[in-house]
C-alpha cells in the first residue's frame, strides 16, 4: 500500500517526492590513477589481505583469511594462525590484537604466541573494525548482530538492517555502549576524548564522545558517493577507505521492496545489483550497470559494481584528497589502510594486493 501512496503522492506533486541520490565524485574525490601507479609490496593472486595495521617497530602486519602476516624486505612470513577467520586487526606497542570469528579478541606476539584477550559473546562474530583508545580500552565496531546477514555486507544492505554496535573491551570484559547502527565498518582516534565513526549503510562518518560513544557528537562528510570502511589516524586528518561504491540502480532497488525481494529470490547471488569487492566478467552482467564499452574498453565514466578508492579527510572533516583506480583496473576493493615510514599503505581485498601511494615527489618523477 505504501509503493501505491507514494506513486499517487508523486503524481500530486512530483516536487515533494524524494528519492535516494549518488553525489558525483567531485572535490577532493575527482577521479586520479594514484592506485593504479601505486608500488605493489604484496603481489595479487597468492593472499587475500583483508585488514593491515603497523606495530611500534614499523612492520606492516596484515590478515589474510585465518592468517596473520608480516611484510618484509625480502617477501611475506606468516606470524601465527588461528582457528578461524581473522575479521580486524589492530595494533597495542608490538603486539597485534585480532580479531577471530567466533572466538573473540586475542593478542599475538613477535613470536607468534596468541593469547586470549576477551572471548565475549559481543566480540566473538561480526567485528569489522577496532582501535586501541587512551586509557588502555579497545572499542570494537560489529557491523550487525543480526543472524540472518550477520558478517554480510551486502544482506545488511538489501535488509536495511541496522543492528550494529561499538563494544569497550576493558580488561577482557565486553559491554556495549553504543547500538542500533548501520554497519559501523571503521574506527579511530579523533582528537581530544573523541572518536570517528563509519557508518557504511548511512554512507557518513560521525564524531562520537570517548566517554560515552552512544550518540554522535557530529556529522561530517554526509551523503557519500561510497560506502566508507576501516580508519586511520594521520597527523593531518584521517584516511578512510572506500571498500564499495554507491551506484543508481543499487539505489533505486533500496526504494522498490517488491523488487528488491523478487532479485534476492529469482537471482544468483553473485549477480545482485549490489557493489562489490571486484568486478565480475559475467556475460550475464555486462549492462547492469550501465557500463559503455568502446572497442572493448571501459570508459572511464561507467558507473561500476566495484572501485578503489581511499581518501583523507582533514582536521575540519573535508575530504582534501583521494586516490583511485580506474573503472576497469583490477585494483579495486580497498579494506584496509595504515602509515608505515610516513607513506600510506592499502590491503585490497578485491584485488588481493598490498598497495604503497607514492609521495608527491616520487608521483612527479613517475610523470617526468
Amino acid at each position: 500500500m505504501s509503493s501505491v501512496l507514494d506513486t499517487i503522492k508523486e503524481w500530486i506533486n512530483p516536487d515533494k517526492v524524494r528519492h535516494r541520490s549518488v553525489p558525483r565524485m567531485e572535490t577532493g574525490l575527482r577521479p586520479n590513477l594514484r592506485l593504479d601507479e601505486a608500488e605493489e609490496l604484496l603481489a595479487a593472486g597468492v593472499h587475500t589481505p583483508d585488514d593491515i595495521t603497523v606495530i611500534a617497530d614499523g612492520t606492516v602486519v596484515l590478515s589474510s583469511g585465518c592468517e596473520l602476516l608480516r611484510l618484509e624486505r625480502d617477501g611475506i612470513r606468516m606470524i601465527a594462525r588461528c582457528a578461524a577467520r581473522i575479521a580486524a586487526v589492530t595494533t597495542v606497542g608490538n603486539a597485534v590484537v585480532a580479531a577471530v570469528e567466533g572466538t573473540g579478541l586475542v593478542a599475538v606476539d613477535a613470536r607468534g604466541a596468541v593469547t586470549s584477550l576477551c572471548a565475549d559473546l559481543a566480540v566473538a562474530r561480526g567485528v569489522t573494525a577496532m582501535t586501541a583508545v587512551p586509557g588502555g580500552d579497545l572499542l570494537v565496531t560489529v557491523g550487525s548482530t543480526t543472524a540472518d546477514v550477520r558478517g554480510d555486507w551486502a544482506r545488511a544492505l538489501l535488509a536495511g538492517d541496522a543492528s550494529g554496535r561499538i563494544v569497550r573491551v576493558r580488561d577482557g570484559a565486553a559491554s556495549v555502549v553504543a547500538e542500533g547502527l548501520a554497519w559501523p565498518s571503521g574506527i579511530a582516534p579523533s582528537g581530544d576524548g573523541q572518536v570517528i565513526v563509519a557508518m557504511s549503510l548511512t554512507h557518513r562518518l560521525e564524531i562520537r564522545s570517548l566517554s560515552d560513544p552512544s550518540e554522535p557528537v557530529q556529522s561530517v562528510a554526509t551523503n557519500l558517493p561510497v560506502y566508507p570502511g576501516r580508519i586511520v589516524a594521520v597527523p593531518d586528518g584521517h584516511w578512510v577507505v572506500a571498500p564499495y561504491p554507491r551506484n543508481r540502480i543499487t539505489e533505486m532497488l533500496l526504494d522498490e521492496r517488491p523488487l528488491l525481494s523478487e532479485m534476492v529470490e529469482t537471482i544468483d547471488r553473485e549477480e545482485w545489483f549490489v557493489p562489490q569487492l571486484r568486478g565480475g566478467n559475467l556475460f550475464t552482467e555486462a549492462m547492469q550497470m550501465g557500463q559503455l564499452r568502446v572497442l572493448g574498453q571501459v570508459k572511464s565514466w561507467a558507473p561500476a559494481r566495484s572501485c578503489g578508492v581511499v581518501f583523507r579527510l582533514d582536521d575540519t572533516g573535508r575530504i582534501a584528497e583521494s586516490a583511485h583506480a580506474r573503472v576497469d583496473s583490477p585494483r579495486h576493493g580497498v579494506t584496509g589502510v595504515a602509515v608505515a615510514d610516513g607513506r600510506i599503505v592499502t590491503a585490497l581485498h578485491g584485488h588481493g594486493s598490498v598497495l604503497r601511494l607514492h609521495t608527491d615527489e616520487i608521483a612527479q618523477e613517475v610523470h617526468s
